[in-house]
Parts: C-alpha cells; structure tokens; sequence
C-alpha cells in the first residue's frame, strides 16, 4: 500500500496546475519543486525510477515522479471498453476520484501519445506515460515493472492481442501488472485492450480475426485460437471478453467461442463500440457510453447440440442478457433486474441466429 502524501484536494490543485501549466511559465519549476519534495519515489518504497532502456519509446506529460497515493482496492474496479470513441465518463467518473491525482501508465506494442494529452486532462492525474513494450526483452525490463508497480492506473489501448500475448504474458510486464492489482490500481483496456482481460483470452495469433458467418460455419475454423489468463483478476474469473460487438456482428463469433468452453461454464461479456462497462471488485457492473454491453451465459436449458470440427456449429437456448446505462449485473451470481432472451445458432442456415436479430 503507498503512502498518502498529499490530501485530495491538494492532489486535484496541482494536477490542475500542471494542466494548465506551459514550458514558459514560472509557476512550473516551483510547482515540480514541490511535487519532487513531497511526492518522491523513495517514500512511495519504489526506489527511484530506473534508466529507460535505449530501445524503449516513451512519451511523457506530467510530474516524472511517483506520487504517493492510499488505495482501497475494494473499491477499485477492472473497465472494458468496446473500442471507436473513447468513453470520457468512465475515466472521469470513474478514475479521476479514484486515483487522486496519481499516476497513469498506458501501454502498447505500436503507435504513439495519442492517450497522454486526454487522459490527463479526464483524470487529472500528476502524469501520463505511454511506453510501446513490443519485445519480450523491454516487457522483462526493470523501467517497464517500475511504471507498472508505482501507477495506479494502468490502460491497455487497442492494438492486436496477438502482440500483447506473445510480447507480454510470462514477462515482468504480466508479473508487476498482478502486482499492481493486488495494490489496488485499476486496470483497464479498449479494443485489444479489453480482449486480454478475461480468464480466457480469444487470442487469434495472426492468423486472422474470426468472424460470426465464417466460424459458424465449421466448429474449429483456423481463427479460433485462445490463450489462458493474463490479468488473474478474481472479478472476471471464467469470462471471455469481446470488442466492437455489435457494431461488426460478433454474437455468433462469441457463441462458438463459449462453446469451445463447454466445461469450463464460462460467461461472455462482449461490449459495443462507443461503450465501457465498469466491473467493480464484488463483480457488480455498470454501462457507461452510448450502446450496449452483451451477457452470455448457459443455464440447465442451454444446449450445445453439434460442436465438431469440419461441421456446422449448433447451439441452442443460450441466455442473452443486453445491459444498457442504468442495468446492473452482477457476474459471480448472475443477479439482475434485465431480462434475458434465449438465443440459438445453426450455422448451416442462411439465417444462423434464432431469432434472426439476436441483438
């Protein structure tokens, strides 16, 4: 657990300083002054922030150092977002009270700062910082587990999960980001981001991204390859995440994928574009964004009639639960007010969903 060195409304104060801040104003070199007397690595019990590996990207805003900040982790929570349009209320009402002006560590296998600028001025966090991990050597790196460890909220943005998984999963990266959860940080992704996230991760390895008419087409068509847990998050213990759901017809894509699951019972959760679904640490969850968020699960009346390779996949009575902003969930009990609609597949048909809109 860090220490508090600062009470919150002197954490909001200069976060917003620093927002408001420029490379010529004179307030700022007092500013970080002050942040580096009150606020260093040392006293949060993380040493002081390694040298960055020449190979490894790094973009920047903010105080270098680590703030200090107490978390409760019972009230943290893990966001998966559906990917498009970033939904700006999750990390407003969500992080920003949470996190209190500490630190926010984005990661990625390819791209740029693109989240710097828009994540620190929704959180008001004393910094942001992108590092493009994108070998096994820079994932394994003492830079990389120190900015895991000392933030206290860690964003994966979209990108391929391939990479993620081939780069990331057995590496510091995977080792300090458990760290980093079990201290309380709120973890969360968009796109690729959130496809890592469940207890079982739908990891296509380039081959290529399985799409619902093709898979229901044949039981064990080449996209459908999966990989095991990356997150280990108790909150989403047997789940299986999917992105851009709606918006691309991925409902039979994540119907064969469960099937594959058979035994293992698991719950799918696949969240629409322009979406996020907050899943706090008692397992209740909240939409937030402009569509919806899909549950599926199986009860006694489900049926998974013909789940062989080379044949049609058939699936019958699967539960569909369709969240909106206002719904709850709550995913260890499967308690809600919402009303399910039992769903089948049959990929032989022209028409595989029953009935024929299964949104």
């Amino acid at each position: 657990m860090k220490i508090n060195m600062f009470n919150n409304i002197f954490i909001f104060s200069l976060a917003a300083l620093l927002l408001q801040g420029c490379g010529n104003s004179p307030a700022e070199p007092a500013l970080q002054s002050e942040l580096a007397s009150m606020a260093n690595a040392e006293a949060c019990g993380y040493g002081n922030r390694p040298d960055k590996p020449a190979n490894l990207t790094r973009f920047a805003l903010g105080y270098t150092g680590d703030v200090c900040v107490t978390l409760e982790p019972e009230e943290a929570g893990v966001i998966l977002m559906g990917g498009s349009t970033d939904v700006d209320a999750v990390f407003a009402e969500k992080v920003r009270p949470y996190i209190q002006g500490g630190n926010v560590l984005v990661l990625r296998t390819e791209g740029g700062a693109g989240y710097n600028d828009y994540l620190l001025h929704l959180t008001q966090a004393a910094s942001v910082e992108t590092l493009i991990v994108d070998s096994r050597d820079k994932a394994n790196s003492e830079y990389v587990a120190w900015a895991l460890r000392s933030a206290e909220f860690i964003w994966f943005a979209g990108g391929d999960q391939s990479e993620y998984i081939r780069f990331w999963q057995n590496t510091r990266l995977q080792q300090e980001l458990h760290y980093a959860y079990q201290q309380g940080a709120i973890i969360g992704g968009t796109s690729a981001g959130n496809a890592i996230l469940g207890e079982v991760v739908y990891n296509p390895d380039g081959v290529g991204s399985a799409v619902s008419s093709e898979v229901a087409k044949d039981f064990c068509d080449a996209n459908i390859k999966f990989s095991g847990d990356f997150l280990q998050a108790p909150l989403l213990k047997g789940t299986l995440t999917d992105t851009h759901f709606k918006q691309r017809d991925r409902m039979g894509r994540l119907m064969t994928l469960l099937a594959h699951h058979a035994a293992a019972d698991l719950t799918g959760i696949g969240v629409s574009e322009k979406t996020a679904l907050w899943v706090q640490r008692n397992g209740w969850v909240e939409v937030l964004g402009q569509h919806e968020v899909y549950i599926l699960r199986v009860d006694a009346e489900t049926h998974y009639e013909q789940t062989e390779c080379g044949q049609p996949v058939m699936i019958n009575d699967l539960l569909r639960y369709r969240l909106q902003p206002g719904d709850r969930y709550q995913l260890g009990s499967h308690h809600t007010d919402v009303e399910p609609l039992r769903i089948s597949l049959d990929g032989s048909q022209s028409i595989i969903y029953q009935p024929s809109n299964p949104y």
